[in-house]
């Protein structure tokens, strides 16, 4: 791990050395990533390929978020004309470390790891509930009752919300309170015999990789389709998952990046959500919950688990 840091150490200090000679005009952007899992990199990948479309002078460093400190030492005097932060561990770093530069975010639910930063705007991972209602219909249009389990000082507006949102589809969300993770299991039964399914939401308590097992052995032994958070989920057992292309967001970031490089403010920028949604099923659930899944809704997966 030393070794390793120390090369990507050595190897950011030639780039800067390198790039400042070249190229000393150019513009340069700090990308600091939260994580290494695939979906930040493909954003990163599609980010710099697209702006390099329109900026080829542009310079990019890549710094990840652990690692801030010491490799944004190395660039001493030279300022950054845009931070790109992926995820909310890179915002909160990026925002004490670049106090003053714009910065654009993206990999994050909701804005309030921009709260206070009056230079930044992002592209939340926040999905809408009408298009996650839309996609339940087509794959599930025989399912009317949709169980929810939630933590009501995380998403009971979202609750709130959906409920309102759902009748307008013939929906009925079946809520129901989970305020520690050892109510998982009571909470699982209260909805048995009562919803068609089972649909996860954003909520660090309600799901994880401790509570994973647990709803996805009721899911089984109760045949109640559960609707994942990703693929993941997914290849775990979840019937489907809808998610973001995150290749997508890239170049959609790329745009937003545009505009700020032509000299408009990031406040200015109205908060948005990615363009482009994917899904992916897991037939080998299907079948074992009896459930026929329409041809065209398998042709338009980006991944089918079988």
């Amino acid at each position: 791990m030393a070794i390793t840091r120390r090369i990507r150490f050595l190897w950011l200090l030639l780039l800067i050395v390198s790039s400042a000679s070249l190229c000393a005009d150019g513009p340069m952007i700090v990308i600091i990533i939260s994580s290494e899992a695939q979906a930040y990199k493909q954003v990163a990948k599609n980010f710099e390929t697209e702006l390099q479309k329109k900026h080829p002078e542009v310079q990019f460093v890549e710094i990840f978020s652990s690692n801030v400190g010491e490799e944004l030492a190395l660039l001493k005097d030279r300022q950054p004309r845009l931070v790109f932060a992926l995820g909310s561990d890179a915002v909160r770093k990026g925002r004490k470390q670049l106090t003053d530069q714009p910065m654009l975010a993206t990999m994050i639910l909701g804005d309030n790891s921009l709260q206070g930063s009056p230079n930044a705007t992002a592209i939340t991972l926040d999905m809408p509930i009408t298009k996650q209602l839309r996609v339940y219909k087509k794959i599930l249009p025989a399912a009317k009752r949709i169980g929810v389990l939630y933590n009501p000082k995380n998403n009971q507006k979202w609750i709130n919300k959906a409920k309102k949102i759902a009748t307008k589809f013939g929906l009925e969300i079946v809520a129901v309170k989970v305020e520690s993770p050892r109510e998982i299991s009571s909470a699982l039964k209260s909805l048995n015999h009562r919803v068609d399914s089972i649909l996860a939401i954003p909520d660090k308590m309600v799901y994880s990789s401790n509570t994973a097992k647990a709803v996805l052995l009721f899911s089984f032994r109760h045949r109640i389709p559960f609707v994942g958070l990703s693929s993941a989920w997914v290849k775990a057992g979840a019937l489907y998952a809808l998610d973001w292309d995150y290749s997508d967001l890239g170049r959609q970031s790329a745009n937003t990046a545009l505009k700020i490089l032509d000299g408009i403010k990031p406040e200015k920028i109205k908060l948005a959500v990615p363009a482009k949604s994917v899904y992916q099923l897991n037939l080998k659930t299907a079948k074992r919950m009896k459930l026929k899944i329409n041809q065209k809704i398998i042709s338009a997966a980006e991944k089918v688990y079988e």
